[in-house]
């Protein structure tokens, strides 16, 4: 004869909160080293305000940050939290309001940073249900994401841990221009291309990130005038800690490193033009204050 359990609501919320316990704490649902999203587990229906919680910790650890992928499109990566200090057991990273984006399946990604600015990755798929909202076309998600720290490595499954590619290769300039050459920058947003120039003679090449659609780089003739070999950036639904050599050229508008993604050649940025970190140090120490950028479309 089969015999019935029965359990009352209190050993039913004691189940649940052991259960979620084990959800923290089981090493299978992160990467090796225990990094990850715990919560909201991948595959999960949201809705509301819901506590977004993990692990984000490393030896050299730099800073944590959370991103929303709208659509799952890295294209379409939006800021959600930055936390500055680890994270080295299971807990809550911060809160997420789903309601102030649009309905669909999108992407967590946690990012955590590491002291020579790679990074490793953690992808949790989720899907936003508010009641009443628009499941928004992938074409508008653009248009729908609140401005954030340009991002766009390649995704990966969830919880799979992928570290940023880093160049090894010596940034040469060419040595062979006149020494008196006038020394400016040119950047083609068509090409997502920078050449520095000395005189008439291109010393050094590369591809960049320059404004995506919605965040314009500004074209036009200007000059450097001021630098910093690291600052913060901050602005709405953003605060990036230690940008590495920073020239500001007009305002807002800077040539920097940008160590938080690797898709260089397509725009992301919300206006500044991105160089791998060593060729943006290169540059740094070629150009000065006063140096000439100009901006083609």
């Amino acid at each position: 004869m089969t015999r019935m359990i029965h359990f009352s609501p209190s050993a039913w919320r004691a189940l649940g909160g052991a259960l979620l316990a084990l959800l923290l704490l089981a090493p299978g649902l992160h990467a090796a080293d225990g990094n990850g999203i715990a919560a909201p587990a991948a595959g999960s229906v949201l809705s509301g305000v819901v506590p977004v919680t993990g692990q984000a910790s490393h030896p050299t650890f730099r800073k944590w940050q959370v991103d929303l992928l709208l659509g799952g499109d890295e294209r379409h990566a939006t800021f959600l939290a930055l936390g500055e200090k680890p994270q080295d057991v299971p807990g809550v990273l911060f809160s997420l309001n789903t309601a102030a984006y649009p309905n669909g399946e999108h992407k967590l990604r946690l990012r955590v940073v590491h002291s020579n600015l790679n990074y490793d990755e953690y992808l949790a798929p989720v899907t936003f249900r508010n009641a009443g909202a628009a499941e928004l076309p992938a074409a508008a998600l653009v248009d729908a994401a609140t401005p954030d720290l340009a991002s766009d490595s390649a995704a990966a499954p969830a919880t799979t841990e992928t570290a940023a590619p880093a160049s090894d290769a010596p940034v040469v300039f060419r040595s062979d221009a006149p020494a008196d050459g006038k020394r400016w920058i040119e950047i083609d947003i068509s090409d997502q291309k920078l050449t520095a120039w000395q005189g008439d003679v291109p010393v050094f090449e590369t591809i960049v990130s320059t404004g995506k659609p919605g965040w314009r780089t500004l074209p036009g003739k200007f000059k450097v005038y001021v630098k910093y070999d690291k600052t913060r950036m901050r602005g709405p639904g953003y605060d990036t800690p230690d940008v590495p050599w920073t020239m500001y050229y007009s305002g807002a508008f800077a040539i920097h490193g940008a160590y938080w993604h690797n898709n260089f050649g397509t725009p992301v940025s919300h206006g500044c033009v991105n160089l791998r970190v060593p060729e943006a140090q290169a540059l740094y120490e070629w150009a000065s204050v006063g140096t000439e950028v100009v901006v083609n479309n």
